[in-house]
């Protein structure tokens, strides 16, 4: 029996499987990311192996960091698609989360409700999750939740907006703020408790003043990054309807803040 170790893929090895990977398996393609980055990349980016295998350096990165965080856990969700993991990302209570979802088989938008209840927001608001979103920019790939799944969570890489599709981020949206024309519910039936909980109808904890100020202070943020020159240099063309909206808010906020910032 021989104890030596297996040969380490190679450098075009990687960049070929990740390049077949690419139409139909996100996993795949973020271990390949993640390995390169670790071996090969000698100063390289993200960027220069998107360039190697034909996606865009934000796909890369999303595919890649996914990897690095759940890939040695997400064989045992087996319910749930990459874009449950995409979307949990950054969570603090991502395994709780993601429990819960693969327990049920919930969609994105019902583990994203479900969290939001678990925290004490109002769901007939528009969550944090739609102001990362929007922050984000147009770069970053949001995978529709109706591709079929694959290996437990891998997605194909098309194009939403292609042959007519919706766009996911505006799907989303709808499903949240209940404008969509299809029958979707924040839970599916019977999954209105947490993980482990018990049934006896009674509500979460509201968050603490610390939760809500963290939360407030993330959300601040990402507003403030939306704020890019590109965005300033068109105000003048933004209707005044919606300027004056926008000044509004921010002085109702200035104001409320001049508590805390004096």
């Amino acid at each position: 029996m021989s104890n030596e170790a297996p040969p380490v893929e190679t450098e075009d090895g990687l960049i070929s499987r990740a390049q077949i990977a690419v139409s139909h398996c996100n996993w795949e393609v973020g271990e390949c990311a993640g390995l390169w980055t670790k071996r090969y990349a000698r100063g390289r980016t993200d960027a220069d192996f998107a360039t190697l295998v034909g996606l865009t350096a934000d796909q890369v990165y999303q595919r890649r960091r996914v990897w690095e965080t759940f890939g040695d856990v997400h064989g045992e969700y087996t319910n749930l698609r990459w874009s449950h993991f995409y979307s949990a990302l950054n969570w603090d209570d991502a395994a709780e989360c993601l429990q819960w979802a693969n327990e049920i088989e919930a969609t994105v938008a019902e583990m994203k409700a479900w969290r939001r209840a678990q925290r004490g927001e109002d769901l007939d608001e528009i969550g944090e999750d739609w102001v990362s979103d929007l922050a984000a920019g147009p770069s970053v790939v949001r995978m529709p939740d109706d591709y079929p799944a694959n290996g437990g969570g891998s997605a194909g890489n098309g194009d939403p907006r292609a042959a007519g599709a919706r766009d996911p981020q505006i799907s989303q949206a709808a499903r949240e703020l209940g404008a969509s024309g299809d029958d979707y519910a924040p839970f599916h039936d019977g999954a209105v408790q947490p993980v482990g909980g018990d049934s006896s109808g009674k509500s979460s904890e509201p968050p603490s003043p610390e939760q809500v100020y963290r939360r407030l202070a993330g959300t601040l943020e990402r507003c403030a990054q939306m704020f890019t020159e590109e965005l300033l240099s068109e105000w003048d063309e933004v209707p005044s309807k919606v300027r004056n909206r926008l000044v509004q808010a921010l002085e109702t906020l200035q104001d409320r803040a001049s508590q805390i910032v004096g």
